[in-house]
């Protein structure tokens, strides 16, 4: 048609950084809780910076892509990253004038549960996506959330390092995908 202008979207897909955002900040987050280290403060700056906003600059990419899942979910989780880490450093090493008291566990189970139902909404909706690496991805964010919740220690240590190796996995299979020369089931 003359005078019709068609937009090409030439743009990288921003889901492989959210996939790494998450990748590593649970993978920190899982090897921690089994205690392979006690380093918190690198775990609380991953969370931070690769949960956080890396999630957060893939929701925003995929906003303007019209992505509401994605958007979605990596905005959603890297609030929860953002919130986990403010609730680690209020507690340890004060904010706002001093340390403030510890999350009680009440509060805790029912921060992790809360999070656990959405997670478990979201996986839902995976299974319409059909990517078998994002659906076993969002199966262990939802085992992470409860585990913790409910279990805790080593088992929960283990699923969380599970969901990190997952969420790398798919970060990595998404881009050889795209790239076309190396694929990766997923």
């Amino acid at each position: 048609m003359d005078g019709e202008v068609i937009i090409k979207d030439t743009t990288a897909s921003p889901a492989p950084l959210g996939f790494f955002g998450l990748g590593f900040a649970a993978t920190f987050l899982g090897l921690l809780v089994m205690g392979i280290f006690d380093d918190a403060v690198m775990v609380v700056s991953t969370a931070i910076f690769l949960g956080g906003f890396a999630q957060l600059f893939a929701s925003i990419e995929l906003w303007k892509k019209g992505d509401t899942f994605g958007a979605s979910a990596f905005g959603a989780f890297a609030l929860f990253w953002f919130s986990w880490a403010f609730i680690q450093i209020a507690t340890t090493i004060g904010i706002f004038g001093g340390v403030m008291p510890a999350m009680s566990a009440s509060a805790g189970f029912w921060y992790l549960i809360v999070w656990g139902i959405i997670a478990t909404l979201l996986t839902i909706v995976t299974f319409k996506i059909g990517v078998k690496a994002i659906i076993v991805t969002f199966i262990l964010l939802d085992l992470t959330f409860f585990s913790i919740a409910l279990v805790g220690g080593m088992v929960a240590g283990i699923i969380t390092l599970l969901l990190g190796l997952a969420s790398l996995y798919t970060a990595i299979a998404l881009i050889m995908d795209e790239v076309g020369k190396i694929k990766l089931p997923y």
